[in-house]
């Protein structure tokens, strides 16, 4: 199993890597900042997940959907310590039927980020 090591920081920046490779992910949670907060790394981690499916299944099914893009919004509570909800926004390429777009959209679901998030989260799903 892979392992992420992360080390805290001045004004409240985090550095995570996987361990034994070189790619660094910060975090930063004041502003002015440039880098996405947890609860949007939170997010990222759940468009990226998603989008892997489509590719996984899409490759498997002999379909191209390179250049699908989806954008993902975090809703937090009152006192935003939990995020509560996701405004998803898939944009699929033009060549798709509303069918693929469709199909490729509820898959999408499948993927692990989103069945370990899913309890207790509304999720806003649109398909263009």
């Amino acid at each position: 199993m892979a392992e992420i090591k992360l080390k805290l920081a001045e004004n409240l920046t985090t550095y995570g890597r996987l361990e034994g490779k070189p790619a660094l992910i910060k975090t930063a949670f004041n502003e002015p900042r440039q880098e996405m907060n947890p609860g949007e790394l939170l997010a990222n981690a759940l468009g990226a997940c998603m989008l892997t499916m489509i590719g996984f299944l899409a490759a498997r099914r002999g379909e191209n959907v390179e250049g699908t893009e989806l954008t993902v919004a975090p809703g937090f509570d009152e006192k935003h310590t939990r995020v509560i909800s996701f405004v998803l926004t898939f944009q699929f390429p033009a060549t798709l039927t509303q069918v693929q777009k469709d199909f490729y959209a509820k898959a999408a679901e499948i993927c692990p980020v989103h069945n370990t998030l899913k309890e207790d989260i509304t999720y806003k799903i649109t398909v263009k």
